[in-house]
C-alpha cells in the first residue's frame, strides 16, 4: 500500500542568540513539532559567514526530519534574519545563503526578523503593531493609507549605539550605568551590595563581570557581544520582582520602569505617526507583544502597558503568535501570485 507524502513549509527564526527552524504541514498548516530544530546565532550583521552555517544547519535538519516522517517536498521556506539587511548583495555569505536554501525550497522569503513576527500576527490586508522587546528593541505597524496603499511604518530599532531602550540589552547596560555612578560618586559598598545582587540573581552559567570596578564594567561591556550583556538581564528583573525593600531591589524597579517608558514611547510616536498620515483605522489597533524579554518578564509588560495606560481607548492587546506562522501568510501569498 503506497503511503500518502505531505508537503511541507519551513520557517527559521534567526536572531542574535540562537536560530530556530520549524515545519508545517502544507495541507492544514499544522506544525510538525518533530521536526523542530536549534542552532547557533544567527544575527547576520554581527558575524555573516557563523550566521550563515547556523541558519543553514538548522534549514537542512529541520527539513530531513520533515521529509523523514512526512514524505512531500518543500515548496515554500521562509526566514527571518536579524541583521538581513546589512548582508551585502552577493557578497560570498549572501551567495551561500541563498543558494543554500534554494536546494531545500521550491519558493524562498527573507526577510528581517521584525518583520517575520509581524508577518506571522497579522494577515497581509490586516493592520496591526508589533512592539519587540528582545536583545533590543523596535516597534513595526503594518497599515493601509486613504487610498488603500500598504505600508510598514517603524519607530526606534536604531541598534545598541543609538537606541533599543526597552531590551534585554538595554536593561543590563541601564545596570551598569547605576553602578559606574556609584562607583564615580564614591559610593563603594552601595555598588558592590547591588553587583553582589545582581551576579547571585543573574543565570548562572552566562559570563558575568569579572569585578565591581570600572575597568571590569566597561571591559565586558564594551568588548563581549550584545547578547552577552542582554542575557543578564533576567538577574535585574529577578531583583525587582524581589519583595524586600533593599536599595538594589528598588533600582532595579526603577530601572525596568524607565525602559518600559522608553519603548513605550517609541509606540506613541508611530501612533502619532499613524494619525499624521491617515492611516490610523477607525477600529481598535491591534498590538502584540513579542521578543524573549517580554516573554519572560510579567513585571516588564505589566511596566510597559502601565505606561501606555493612555491610549487604552486606541489600542487592544493580542496573545503573541509564534513568529515561524509567517511561512503560512508567504505560501498563500507565493501560489496566490
Amino acid at each position: 500500500m503506497m503511503t500518502m507524502k505531505t508537503d511541507y513549509l519551513l520557517s527559521l527564526d534567526a536572531g542574535g542568540t540562537k536560530t530556530r527552524a520549524l515545519a508545517y504541514r502544507a495541507d492544514d498548516f499544522t506544525p510538525f513539532m518533530g521536526s523542530e530544530v536549534f542552532a547557533g546565532p544567527g544575527n547576520l550583521a554581527d558575524s555573516p559567514d557563523a550566521a550563515v552555517r547556523s541558519i543553514l544547519e538548522a534549514a537542512e535538519a529541520c527539513s530531513q526530519k520533515a521529509e523523514a516522517i512526512l514524505g512531500g517536498a518543500c515548496p515554500q521556506l521562509t526566514l527571518g534574519a536579524a541583521g538581513l539587511s546589512a548582508l551585502p548583495p552577493d557578497s560570498p555569505a549572501d551567495r551561500m545563503l541563498r543558494d543554500g536554501l534554494g536546494q531545500i525550497a521550491g519558493h524562498t522569503t527573507l526577510v528581517n526578523d521584525a518583520i517575520l513576527a509581524l508577518h506571522a500576527n497579522f494577515a497581509s490586508d490586516e493592520a496591526g503593531m508589533i512592539v519587540i522587546s528582545g536583545t533590543g528593541s523596535a516597534v513595526f505597524c503594518q497599515a493601509r493609507g486613504p487610498e488603500g496603499d500598504p505600508v510598514i511604518l517603524r519607530a526606534g530599532g536604531w541598534g545598541s549605539l543609538l537606541g533599543d531602550g526597552g531590551s534585554a540589552f538595554s536593561v543590563s547596560r541601564s545596570a551598569v550605568r547605576r553602578l559606574l555612578a556609584l562607583l564615580d560618586e564614591g559610593r563603594t559598598p552601595d555598588a558592590e551590595d547591588f553587583f553582589g545582587r545582581w551576579k547571585d540573581a543573574a543565570p548562572g552559567d552566562k559570563p558575568f563581570f569579572d569585578a565591581c570596578s570600572t575597568a571590569a564594567l566597561i571591559a565586558l561591556s564594551m568588548r563581549r557581544p550584545k547578547r552577552e550583556l542582554a542575557a543578564l538581564a533576567p538577574g535585574i528583573a529577578a531583583l525587582a520582582e524581589q519583595p524586600d525593600d533593599s536599595d538594589a531591589a528598588a533600582l532595579c524597579r526603577e530601572i525596568l520602569a524607565s525602559e518600559a517608558a522608553a519603548l513605550a514611547g517609541d509606540v506613541r510616536r508611530l501612533l502619532a505617526s499613524l494619525d499624521r498620515t491617515g492611516r490610523m483605522p477607525e477600529t481598535k489597533l491591534p498590538v502584540v507583544l513579542t521578543g524573549g524579554f517580554f516573554a519572560h518578564t510579567p513585571l516588564f509588560c505589566a511596566l510597559f502597558r502601565e505606561s501606555l495606560a493612555g491610549h487604552a481607548d486606541r489600542i487592544e492587546y493580542r496573545s503573541a503568535a509564534d513568529p515561524t506562522r509567517a511561512v503560512i501568510r508567504h505560501y498563500r501569498e507565493s501560489t496566490a501570485e
